[in-house]
């Protein structure tokens, strides 16, 4: 009994973790590191390459979609499926994903009673920099506080807090651009390089070269065709005497697009965990693109384990405000590999069963309201069927 007792018994008191300033702290003592402030997310967001990739990573995650666990109750599980619509779902996860480059992101649930129901009809994205977690006695550590009004995002009906978390104990969880922050900062030092070098050597310079006899009548001669060649302009010309020849020096800048790829391509890293499909998808191999592919997958297939847990938040308060005491049916969004079409057809084809819900649900087929909404097409038949009538007379 005893054995059983430690077991179940909590060890670890979460709270006291909050004395651990650097463990907790984790992002704000990197931003101090590195000599920035939290609008360094913003900045690196304007970058086309980050924003186009955490878009990608982004939309690949809400086109997925979700279904409900029957809990037995059919009020509740019908209830469910009518009012907490993809469309629902899409606009709370379009906030939540934020937490993907920021590492957290936070709304507030506007609730409405209409017909008979509390129904979510909008949500409130709260910038990340409007939160903070206070060391104040009797708030949970993990629990952000609106820093200018002083609101605790304590209710779990109102307020809804996502992480990008890697299973550490962090308040502000992962921000994916803190691994793109080194070469992101790289490129953008580059870039000013690589502008002020060639404003530098954009313009050619010019030699004049010609004989002299002794060193002082060189030098006397070389300060003045320099000074005359420094009142050139573009489209001037002009004529020296004692002088052989004029010649053009032209000056490069070499290796600034190695620079640039280099860094885009371990940026793509940082953010969607491979750059082949997304960097050099021209030049690789069909194998290498499915390795790189899969992987981007398997990025998509954990936003959407985390993702899940958040809108299961969602569920709860809606049958808590509708359906009190009784459970909440479980919210999966689906990211599953699912057979292509033309397999499906094909499977229809041999005989073998296929789910008419998985059509529905899965591929997204349009399904029939009723028997006059439903269209099957029929097919051609110059055989008998086996009440003996010729198929292709009597087909409709």
């Amino acid at each position: 009994m005893s054995k059983k007792n430690s077991v179940t018994a909590q060890v670890i008191d979460l709270n006291s973790f909050r004395s651990i300033a650097s463990y907790m702290a984790d992002t704000e003592d990197w931003l101090m590191s590195v000599g920035e402030r939290e609008e360094v997310f913003q900045k690196m967001r304007d970058d086309s390459r980050i924003e186009s990739l955490l878009q990608e990573r982004k939309m690949r995650v809400l086109q997925l979609y979700g279904s409900f666990t029957a809990t037995g109750n059919k009020k509740v599980d019908l209830a469910c499926e009518k009012i907490l619509s993809f469309n629902t779902f899409y606009n709370l996860n379009n906030i939540l994903l934020n937490a993907v480059p920021f590492g957290i992101a936070a709304c507030e649930v506007k609730w409405k009673f209409t017909g008979g129901w509390y129904v979510p009809y909008d949500f409130t994205p709260i910038p990340r920099t409007a939160l903070s977690f206070p060391r104040v006695s009797g708030i949970d550590f993990m629990t952000p506080v609106i820093s200018s009004q002083n609101i605790k995002l304590d209710d779990s009906r109102k307020f809804i807090v996502h992480r990008n978390c890697d299973g550490e104990l962090s308040q502000w969880g992962r921000p994916v651009l803190r691994s793109a922050y080194i070469f992101w900062k790289f490129k953008q030092l580059g870039v000013r390089f690589w502008a002020s070098a060639a404003e530098m050597v954009g313009v050619p310079s010019i030699l004049a070269l010609f004989d002299a006899k002794t060193e002082p009548e060189a030098k006397e001669r070389a300060a003045q065709l320099t000074g005359a060649l420094k009142n050139w302009e573009s489209g001037s010309s002009g004529a020296f005497g004692n002088v052989k020849q004029i010649v053009q020096v032209q000056s490069q800048i070499n290796d600034f697009n190695t620079i640039v790829e280099t860094c885009d391509r371990e940026i793509a890293y940082a953010i969607t965990a491979q750059s082949l499909s997304t960097n050099e998808g021209t030049y690789g191999t069909r194998a290498q693109s499915d390795t790189h592919i899969q992987t981007f997958d398997t990025i998509i297939k954990g936003d959407a384990y985390l993702l899940q847990q958040s809108d299961q938040q969602l569920v709860r308060a809606f049958v808590e405000l509708n359906f009190s005491g009784e459970p909440a049916p479980k919210y999966d969004i689906d990211s599953s590999d699912f057979a292509s079409w033309e397999t499906i057809r094909d499977a229809i084809n041999l005989g073998i069963p296929v789910s008419l819900s998985a059509l529905y649900n899965k591929i997204h087929l349009p399904q029939p309201e009723s028997e006059k909404d439903s269209f099957v097409k029929q097919q051609p038949s110059f055989g008998f069927s086996d009440n003996g009538k010729d198929d292709f007379f009597f087909r409709k």
